[in-house]
Formats: structure tokens, C-alpha cells, sequence
């Protein structure tokens, strides 16, 4: 079984990127604000208007000499209202394909407290949810990616914050002896 390095540098040499890069931990977040009675989310869609403490990037897409694999993604609201309680439904897109599809994340969160990867509790809190990966995916150089979150209860208020991050490993650029 290859590990997350061997992985990325698979996908990366199958794609034909052969600059030198920076090996590194990575991290991609996006914030969205509700209107009233919202209950649908895209993340890493839309990036008008948002500040850098709403969002680390300006495109749904990578530069061409930078990749990653996401290892956990992590949801949170501001709100101490039990969101996550209900059954959510989150789907990430990388291209044209539904990598992850109508996962329920509500089992990793209060008061259902089932956490999925046994590393932490489940009932920490009901507005955190990390969810870790056992299958790593992968965000190519040049390739479109997002997320959606559909919540089941009857919406947030206007004006409250949701976060989607992306936790893993990635490659960044490094011009290395070239300049």
C-alpha cells in the first residue's frame, strides 16, 4: 500500500508535473456566511469578498507546481447551536468526480458521539466535527475541487459563520538551484 509521499508523487508523475517542489503540510479553509434559513453550503467556490481569515485561497484550484492530499477535513460553526446534531450531508469534489458523497458527519459529532476515526471523542463538542480519512485524496496541479454541506434542520442565522477545512499533506513550489 503506498503511503501519502508515494501517492502524490504518483498522481503528480501520471499528470506529467516534474518541477521540484517543497514537501510540506498543508491546510485549506473556506468560510461561508448564512443568510436566514440557509441550509445548503459550497465551499471553495466563491472567494469575492473574503478576508484572509476567511479563506487561505483566491481560485478553486492549485498552482501547477502544487498538490496535496487531504488527510481530515474539519467543519465548524461559530454558533453554539447543535448543527452537526441533525444528519448533515457532505459531499468534495475533485474535477468532475464526487469523491466523497453524502457522507453523514453528524455521527461524529454531539450528541450521537460515534467518532469515526477513534483517535478522539465524538462528544467534544456539537459545532466541531474533524473527520479523518483512511483513504487519502488527492487535489492535483490545475484540477478544480469543492465541497457542499446540505444541513437537515431549518437553517442558521443570518450572519453566522461555517468553516470547511482541508488537513493533509502537500507539495508546494521551490525553485530550488533555478534562480
Amino acid at each position: 500500500m503506498a503511503n501519502q509521499v508515494q501517492k502524490l508523487a504518483y498522481v503528480d508523475a501520471k499528470l506529467g508535473v516534474s518541477l521540484p517542489g517543497q514537501q510540506t503540510t498543508r491546510t485549506l479553509f473556506d468560510t461561508n456566511t448564512a443568510t436566514v434559513g440557509q441550509t445548503y453550503f459550497e465551499f471553495f467556490k466563491n472567494f469575492a469578498g473574503k478576508t484572509a481569515l476567511e479563506t487561505n485561497l483566491t481560485t478553486n484550484k492549485l498552482d501547477s507546481a502544487e498538490s496535496m492530499v487531504i488527510k481530515s477535513i474539519f467543519l465548524n460553526t461559530e454558533n453554539t447551536a447543535a448543527i452537526y446534531a441533525d444528519h448533515c450531508l457532505l459531499n468534495i469534489y475533485v474535477g468532475n468526480q464526487n469523491v466523497i458523497k453524502d457522507f453523514d458527519i453528524s455521527f461524529n459529532s454531539e450528541p450521537i458521539g460515534l467518532s469515526f476515526d477513534r483517535l478522539h471523542s465524538g462528544v467534544a463538542s456539537d459545532r466541531r466535527v474533524e473527520i479523518r480519512l483512511l483513504t487519502d485524496i488527492v487535489i492535483p496541479p490545475q484540477v478544480n475541487f469543492y465541497a457542499t454541506l446540505q444541513l437537515s434542520n431549518t437553517g442558521l442565522v443570518a450572519g453566522q459563520k461555517l468553516l470547511c477545512e482541508f488537513r493533509g499533506y502537500g507539495k508546494l513550489f521551490s525553485a530550488g538551484n533555478s534562480f
